[in-house]
């Protein structure tokens, strides 16, 4: 695979063929207003804590959201990052009003970026396109090096039309973290939604995507054209 850098060029061809579009009108209900924070860290833990609850993080990263409540309801650690934890597996257990509610008492902590973060997932999942664009764009903002926030924020970018600031948000992402593959095959399936066969195959070829990647991402693109009226 050759290097980030080499991708750049293309991408901004890339950008040259992809037409500016406005994110649908959704109606949205009152919203949490959005303050931008100081970036301030969260009060330090005691390592045993810590280490605790880095293992409910890998619960939630391997797919096991209830293990990770039934820790967390274990341990009883009260701290930002733990009810974070919580809120995540909530989300993931599909309880998501009571995810929403933490996520709203954290938007002005130490883990603001991650609140926004999650407010816009929920919203993204509830099919709110606008709501989930303004607590995305706001998780970005307080948190502009993550690269996963970065790739959420692309996505919603390009299920609300608008394709080059998602390009932009997909190339972020995989600049600051080139293994992230979510990223590349979310840049690579924007360019087969905009019907640019050459540089997608050309992009799937500099991240290393093999075929059956490739041809999972057609038929996404084939069944999300198909649903589009």
């Amino acid at each position: 695979m050759r290097p980030i850098s080499q991708l750049i060029t293309l991408a901004w061809l890339c950008m040259l063929s992809l037409p500016n579009a406005v994110a649908a009108d959704i109606n949205a209900k009152s919203a949490l207003p959005i303050k931008t924070i100081a970036d301030k860290p969260c009060a330090e833990l005691p390592p045993e804590e810590t280490t605790r609850l880095g293992l409910i993080q890998q619960m939630l990263s391997e797919g096991k959201p209830h293990a990770a409540l039934a820790h967390l309801e274990s341990i009883k650690v009260k701290s930002e990052r733990a009810e974070l934890l919580r809120a995540h597996a909530l989300r993931q257990t599909g309880r998501a009003p009571q995810a929403q509610a933490i996520y709203e008492q954290l938007a002005n902590s130490c883990v603001s970026g991650h609140a926004y973060r999650g407010l816009g997932l929920i919203a993204s999942q509830g099919g709110n396109l606008q709501e989930a664009l303004r607590y995305l764009k706001a998780a970005s903002n307080t948190l502009p090096t993550e690269h996963t926030i970065r790739n959420d924020y692309g996505y919603v970018l390009m299920q609300a039309g608008q394709n080059e600031p998602a390009l932009h948000e997909f190339l972020t992402a995989v600049e600051l973290a080139p293994d992230y593959r979510q990223a590349a095959h979310n840049l690579v399936l924007l360019l087969y939604k905009q019907g640019d066969m050459v540089k997608a195959e050309a992009f799937a070829r500099q991240f290393g995507l093999v075929e059956d990647e490739m041809q999972q991402l057609k038929k996404m693109t084939q069944a999300s054209n198909k649903a589009t009226p």
